[in-house]
């Protein structure tokens, strides 16, 4: 459902390191490392794509970066260790430069503070229309599961698939929370970005997983939340689709009907 130029883009670098002269330096944030995040801010004028690579071991992960002068928050989601945190600037096809690269160490108790936090693909605060919305459906729930349940069915009975929005989406599309809520439909990448907003609002650690589902062909993106110390795959768009149709919707997916390759 969620195209798969929609995947992390795998770059062709060039190693070196620049800032254009007269523009601002970016800077690269870790006042918040102790939840597990980091904040990227630049603004650019010469009007190149940009991405931040974070990576750590073996393991690299490209995001889409606005370079507008507005902060975007990233997860370190790899685990505690050292990460290297970098800004790039596409020169010429493939092919991208560093403009700056910042070692950190992350070192948190619980691994699982990570997916509490709004970052740029689960981008909320709660002056947004679909958080309040969120606090005021789960008002009554007194445990988690209750709050995963009730937003569950939320969900799979009012949203829509927006088949409409695919041949219009670009390689650095984003979800917007207050626009999935407003309009109640959109493609798997919204679904999984609403419902991971309002449980983290909640207290909830859930996160926003991108791969590969039997149920679904091509790339895809589902949630996983945490409930009484176990990680369960919830996939309200699946279930969203299916509805009135024979099919018996579960909420709690097996896992191995899905193939995770990025989460955050």
């Amino acid at each position: 459902m969620l195209k798969k130029f929609l995947t992390v883009s795998v770059l062709l670098l060039v190693i070196v390191i620049g800032v254009s002269f007269g523009e601002a330096k970016p800077t690269i944030d870790t006042s918040s490392l102790d939840k597990g995040i980091v904040d990227v801010t630049y603004k650019a004028t010469d009007g190149l794509k940009y991405k931040v690579l974070i990576s750590k071991d073996d393991t690299k992960i490209t995001y889409p970066f606005s370079a507008d002068g507005k902060t975007e928050t990233f997860p370190l989601q790899l685990g505690n260790g050292t990460y290297k945190v970098g800004l790039l600037k596409n020169v010429s096809g493939t092919k991208y430069v560093y403009v700056t690269q910042q070692s950190v160490t992350l070192n948190l108790k619980d691994p699982n503070i990570v997916y509490l936090n709004s970052v740029q693909n689960v981008n909320w605060n709660e002056d947004l229309k679909a958080i309040a919305f969120g606090q005021d459906l789960l008002k009554k729930s007194t445990t988690n599961s209750s709050r995963l349940e009730t937003l569950y069915k939320y969900l799979v009975k009012n949203m829509s698939y927006d088949y409409d929005k695919i041949p219009t989406l670009t390689s650095d599309y984003i979800p917007s929370v207050e626009k999935t809520y407003e309009d109640l439909k959109g493609i798997c990448y919204d679904y999984s970005a609403l419902f991971a907003s309002i449980e983290r609002e909640q207290g909830i650690p859930t996160k926003l997983v991108k791969g590969y589902s039997k149920y679904v062909e091509g790339y895809h993106a589902w949630n996983e939340i945490l409930i009484d110390g176990k990680w369960y795959i919830i996939d309200n768009t699946v279930d969203s689709t299916w509805k009135g149709s024979t099919a018996t919707l579960v909420m709690k997916k097996n896992e191995k009907y899905y193939t995770k390759v990025y989460e955050y």
